[in-house]
């Protein structure tokens, strides 16, 4: 889009935002489709939905429910964590080659998306918001002539999106604080839908994503609900372990003393395991479980997995580890980041070539996702051994995913992919035997036959 086109069009979505903030029915032309204020999804509490348990769920009471905490701060710096880049394709629409700092702007945004913030943690901050809201927000600031020079993360419980007349979609950013404000000053009272980079979650009307904690609310209130009654039972003694007897008749002086003394003792956390002294024949009788008490700590278990289910979260993977075998974690994790963390990166992939129109300069963005997939060492070893062996890795490229520098100074040595003796390509007459076959192991370069392009491919390496 060019500079004057996006000047039009600018002004033309500022008037459109004097009318509908100056005029006394601007309710009448437009529609506000507003997170903050869907009844729906919120309730009549302000950024918070009611739960049967009498709970209100917004985005700080369900962090307080431990699982909760565990399964957003997990899914957010998984993919956070991940390397990301950018990348052209190349010409026979096979290969890439990574864009450097200076060869395009989102290289530098990528890295550093705003002054205070790198891009593991603006990109953590946009994922909280989709994993909890459903919507991740961040405006996009530009220079002069349109082009982005900063990201602004914005909490979701602060963007409304609006629908005007005509169906064009714009946002309204309430800032908070001195800063936002700051950031945010040069900003018209509705931001244009280029403006905003909005990484949605599974939505339910196709504008805005559904928010994850408002239709989980009653598993998360329930979960709530549990941690603050058996906390309160440790708090204030409400479940004995034990209760104090005596065949003596107690004057009510005595009884309301041993009480006292009793409570000032052995009551909270502070006093567990300090030593009881007894008197007027006062016996202690320890109490064990009841079924009840049993019942509760099972329901406290599977709560743990219902929040794992809402967020799409192996159970061992918050530390539920009832039906976990070393046989079935390793799956369970693989089908975590193919289920799960996949599911994120390709939002973003898909989302930053929507708004920057990528593939039309061959451009895409990609995570590598061998960052979570690394086995153990052995494991990891045996597959660099395949790799090499299968003729589609060579040595210097399993020595660089191990972190080693590559070797140099050897001709056909590490460089070159390696072939068996024994296997030649279908309907050729080389016997594999090492001869420059042109392109085979012993020509120190790709194989030009096409016996390892579709390992390559697959690995997004260049054939």
């Amino acid at each position: 889009m060019g500079f004057l086109s996006r000047l039009g069009d600018f002004a033309q979505l500022a008037g459109q935002a004097w009318q509908i903030s100056g005029s006394p029915d601007w309710r009448a032309r437009t529609q506000s489709t507003d997170t903050t204020l869907d009844g729906l999804l919120w309730g009549d509490q302000l950024w918070s939905v009611p739960s049967v348990t009498g709970i209100a769920i917004n985005q700080q009471t369900a962090l307080n429910a431990a699982a909760v905490m565990a399964c957003v701060t997990m899914i957010a710096e998984d993919v956070a964590k991940l390397p990301v880049g950018l990348f052209r394709k190349l010409d026979n629409g096979a290969g890439r080659v990574r864009l450097k700092k200076g060869d395009h702007w989102l290289v530098s945004l990528l890295r550093k998306p705003n002054p205070w913030q790198n891009g593991m943690e603006f990109r953590e901050m946009l994922m909280c918001g989709t994993i909890m809201r459903g919507n991740g927000y961040a405006v996009i600031i530009r220079n002069g002539r349109g082009i982005p020079i900063m990201f602004v993360p914005i909490n979701p419980d602060r963007v409304a999106l609006w629908e005007a007349q005509d169906g064009e979609l714009l946002y309204r950013v309430t800032p908070f604080g001195l800063h936002e404000m700051a950031m945010l000053k040069d900003q018209p009272f509705l931001i244009p839908f280029d403006d905003m980079l909005h990484i949605r979650g599974f939505s339910i009307n196709g504008l805005v994503g559904a928010s994850r904690i408002a239709l989980a609310r009653e598993a998360i209130g329930l979960t709530l609900g549990q941690e603050r009654k058996a906390a309160s039972f440790l708090g204030q003694g409400s479940s004995p372990s034990g209760v104090l007897s005596t065949e003596q008749k107690l004057t009510d002086a005595t009884r309301d003393r041993a009480k006292e003394m009793w409570k000032a003792l052995h009551t909270g956390l502070q006093n567990a395991g300090r030593t009881a002294i007894l008197e007027a024949g006062l016996k202690w009788t320890p109490l064990t479980l009841t079924s009840t008490d049993l019942e509760f700590i099972a329901s406290r278990q599977f709560q743990l997995q219902e929040i794992a289910r809402a967020f799409r979260v192996p159970p061992h993977k918050i530390g539920e580890l009832s039906r976990a075998t070393n046989n079935n974690i390793t799956q369970q994790s693989q089908e975590y980041v193919n289920d799960t963390i996949s599911g994120y990166t390709s939002r973003w992939k898909y989302k930053f070539d929507e708004r920057f129109d990528l593939d039309d300069d061959d451009l895409f963005i990609d995570f590598d996702l061998s960052a979570i997939l690394e086995g153990d060492l052995v494991a990891r070893y045996n597959a660099h051994r395949t790799g090499i062996m299968s003729g589609f890795l060579t040595p210097n490229e399993a020595r660089q995913k191990e972190g080693l520098n590559p070797k140099t100074g050897e001709e056909k040595g590490p460089d070159a992919l390696q072939q068996p003796a024994n296997m030649s390509a279908m309907g050729s007459q080389s016997s594999g035997t090492g001869a420059d076959d042109g392109g085979g192991a012993g020509s120190g370069g790709r194989p030009q036959d096409g016996t390892t392009k579709a390992y390559d491919y697959e690995e997004g390496m260049l054939p």
